[in-house]
């Protein structure tokens, strides 16, 4: 099982007139994520699922992500890749869809936090850039520490 993490890519900023939860992509962040997965496809074939977290950037990164690799199945929303998630959850997703090529779009920290727990025991630092992708590998199903850290792409790599 693969394992893709993707954060999203760059949002308006907070205001008081917009709650966090409808923070849309900016037009430069709706630029870098058709770049950076342009860039992705020359390197993953495609996924099997799609899983995004709730929150507009996330959705609108997905939705992107999803043209891109001409993902012709339905995107999952799933609130428990939304902000503040633990790995368990992410965990038990993961391996209840079966999938063999999974991505999943969602926010930090928690991303970092879970590439952390999930390929180490002892704990990992890993800066998250928005719109950056993450694969981690497992043998069979998703399990804390079981996870073996193919690569890390932040951004910057498809400009």
């Amino acid at each position: 099982m693969n394992i893709y993490l993707i954060r999203h890519s760059d949002a308006e900023k907070s205001s008081e007139t917009t709650r966090d939860h409808d923070r849309k992509l900016t037009k430069e962040g709706e630029q870098k994520a058709k770049s950076c997965a342009a860039g992705w496809k020359s390197m993953i074939k495609g996924f099997d699922f799609i899983v995004s977290s709730p929150l507009t950037r996330a959705v609108e990164t997905t939705k992107i992500v999803a043209e891109v690799f001409e993902f012709k199945k339905d995107i999952v929303i799933d609130k428990r890749i939304a902000c503040g998630t633990k790995t368990e959850d992410l965990i038990e997703l993961a391996n209840s869809l079966g999938g063999e090529e999974m991505a999943f779009v969602g926010h930090e920290p928690d991303f970092s936090e879970h590439v952390s727990r999930l390929t180490s025991i002892s704990g990992a630092f890993v800066e998250f850039k928005k719109c950056a992708i993450v694969k981690i590998c497992f043998q069979n199903k998703a399990r804390i520490g079981k996870g073996i850290l193919e690569f890390l792409i932040p951004p910057k790599a498809f400009k």
